[in-house]
């Protein structure tokens, strides 16, 4: 408010204001001799802030990714159910890793794989849109998924 008062005070200095205020004209903005910057109504959060957001809130440590902010929340969200869910005696990074397998594979189908620990190398191949590495508290987590396909018995294939 005080920065468009200013900016007319200006104006009326220099006459513009006051010569189109007598001649009752009224301009749009930007065709009078001057320029009213307005500010821009606040955008709706993007998918990746509102993920960062949620990370935060879990303090989950996103570390790289390639899947959909709202499959990535899930993981998040599950991993941190699962280790509040036993505050007195964590789970193992076995157990962590074989639920968290359970509920993608149940929900997002078949043939994902979880690993889970405090320090561990990794060289994969997943499905497009279907990998994530994060970490909670001292553990990370690396959650991805790969194609299936059906194997043929030795008397179905040709030679």
């Amino acid at each position: 408010m005080e920065r468009l008062e200013a900016e007319s005070e200006r104006l009326t200095r220099r006459g513009i204001l006051a010569k189109n205020k007598a001649e009752g004209v009224l301009y749009p903005p930007g065709q009078c001799g001057h320029k009213l910057t307005l500010p821009r109504p606040p955008r709706a959060p993007s998918n990746e802030l509102k993920l960062a957001a949620v990370a935060v809130d879990l303090n989950v440590r996103p570390r790289s990714a390639d899947m959909p902010p709202t499959m990535q929340e899930r993981a998040f969200r599950y991993t941190r159910a699962l280790l509040d869910a036993y505050p007195e005696k964590k789970p193992s990074p076995t157990q962590l890793a074989m639920c968290l397998k359970k509920e993608f594979d149940a929900t997002y189908g078949m043939a994902w794989h979880c690993i889970v620990g405090k320090s561990f190398g990794s060289f994969v191949t997943h499905s497009n849109g279907g990998f994530v590495y994060f970490s909670v508290d001292k553990l990370s987590f690396l959650l991805f998924k790969t194609v299936v396909r059906q194997v043929k018995s030795p008397s179905q294939q040709k030679l």
